[in-house]
């Protein structure tokens, strides 16, 4: 028997009937070839840190866990199982005087999980996760192995877990580097009008809002020399705010905040708490975040040109539709990209998340979304959405080679999913 998965939003949950853990390729393998005979769908589930029901297992789940670990390290290109996490591979590469270029908000995610949905940080210089991957191995619908590159490489970098298992990748990495984080705080009203200067500010830039405050938050990270000897332990304090402040204060807050007056009341104090001194820390350590509180999320990827219109429309929303949002909004930015399925493909993008605790969550989300469709947002494959194929086919010009490719890679539809069909068909 398998047992019951829930993502880690808790707002996806599913039971398949197996639960297999193979350690190797040729257990992958076996266990495709036995589900392609047996006419049963397989699954496969990393971290589970999508909060859209890509991930969801309905006959077969499979955790690629024990298929971990660093495979070769040569030169810039590092060859690695699918199923390392992230924080796992950063630390190996630490241990080696490399890192990533780029990482995203969090590490917790598998490698294969991240780059599947198109997993991104912040910044125009430097692109999604995906972009960073050199060559990929997966095992097909019918248990055949491939090694992908060129053109197939490029289609499959956002595989969408629907053209096969994913067993190694090979990242590009980069000598280990320090970063330098500065937070500059400016009027919401002036946040939109600047957007595209502000995404071109820094090396790395984000901006976050906590709605109900006149001010947002603009995160530059520059690279730096040396650590400072009259700053606290960024490890430390990152120690603090993922173990204190976001497992106990900050849920303690938003609780509270379930009164809409209380909200309103609090939302400043939270705004005023993002603002910190200047910080130095090794990069994975500041682009990504303190270990967040369990919320929910949604994100639209829109045109860099069409930033300050959609943060402008997200801004009047929330004060004309009376929302009560207790969690930041946030713009990141991603350059263009040409995997086909990557919501930056062909255009350097603003991507705007949309976050929330609790049942207010819905309200927000449908509101938000309302908006970003005028604008023919591509929506986060990993985040909450409901788009099917007839809407998304106007928004990603290669939809249909990426079909026509799962056709050819999974024709029986071993790797199938209500999610799946709803998005390319059945």
């Amino acid at each position: 028997m398998g047992r019951r998965w829930t993502n880690w939003g808790r707002n996806v949950r599913s039971s398949p009937s197996e639960w297999l853990t193979p350690a190797s390729e040729s257990e992958i393998v076996d266990l495709v070839r036995r589900a392609h005979t047996r006419k049963q769908t397989v699954r496969v589930v990393g971290a589970g840190h999508s909060w859209s029901a890509i991930a969801a297992p309905e006959q077969i789940g499979v955790s690629l866990d024990r298929h971990a670990g660093i495979v070769s390290l040569d030169g810039d290109l590092a060859t690695v199982k699918a199923g390392t996490r992230l924080k796992d591979f950063l630390r190996a590469l630490a241990e080696r005087g490399r890192t990533l270029p780029i990482v995203g908000s969090i590490a917790e995610q598998s490698l294969a999980g991240a780059i599947a949905t198109g997993t991104h940080g912040s910044s125009l210089i430097h692109g999604n996760l995906a972009s960073l991957v050199e060559r990929m191995r997966i095992v097909d619908g019918r248990g055949e192995v491939h090694d992908l590159t060129g053109d197939r490489l490029v289609a499959s970098r956002v595989h969408l877990g629907a053209l096969g298992v994913v067993t190694e990748l090979a990242f590009r990495t980069c000598p280990a580097f320090l970063l330098a984080e500065v937070i500059e705080g400016i009027r919401v009203a002036d946040v939109a009008a600047q957007l595209p200067a502000i995404a071109r500010s820094a090396d790395y830039v984000k901006v976050w809002w906590m709605p109900h405050t006149d001010y947002a938050c603009v995160f530059r990270y520059e690279r730096a020399d040396a650590m400072p000897t009259d700053q606290p332990d960024p490890v430390r304090q990152r120690w603090i705010d993922d173990k204190i402040m976001h497992a106990w204060v900050f849920p303690a807050i938003l609780r509270l905040g379930r009164i809409p007056r209380l909200t309103q009341l609090i939302s400043p104090l939270i705004g005023k708490g993002l603002v910190k001194p200047r910080r130095v820390g090794p990069s994975p350590l500041m682009l990504s975040t303190p270990y967040p509180t369990r919320h929910r999320e949604t994100e639209a990827a829109l045109p860099l040109a069409q930033a300050p219109e959609a943060f402008d429309r997200l801004v009047r929303m929330i004060d004309r539709d009376r929302l009560t949002v207790n969690f930041i909004a946030e713009a990141r930015f991603v350059p263009s990209d040409p995997a086909w399925m990557s919501p930056a493909y062909g255009v350097d993008t603003c991507q705007l998340g949309a976050y929330c605790y609790g049942h207010r969550s819905d309200a927000y989300f449908a509101s938000f979304w309302r908006e970003m469709r005028e604008l023919k947002a591509r929506p986060h494959w990993g985040k909450e959405m409901d788009q099917g194929l007839d809407e998304l086919r106007a928004l990603y010009p290669r939809i249909d080679d990426f079909r026509a490719l799962r056709d050819e890679l999974d024709p029986d539809r071993t790797f199938a999913s209500a999610f799946h069909t709803r998005i390319l068909g059945s």
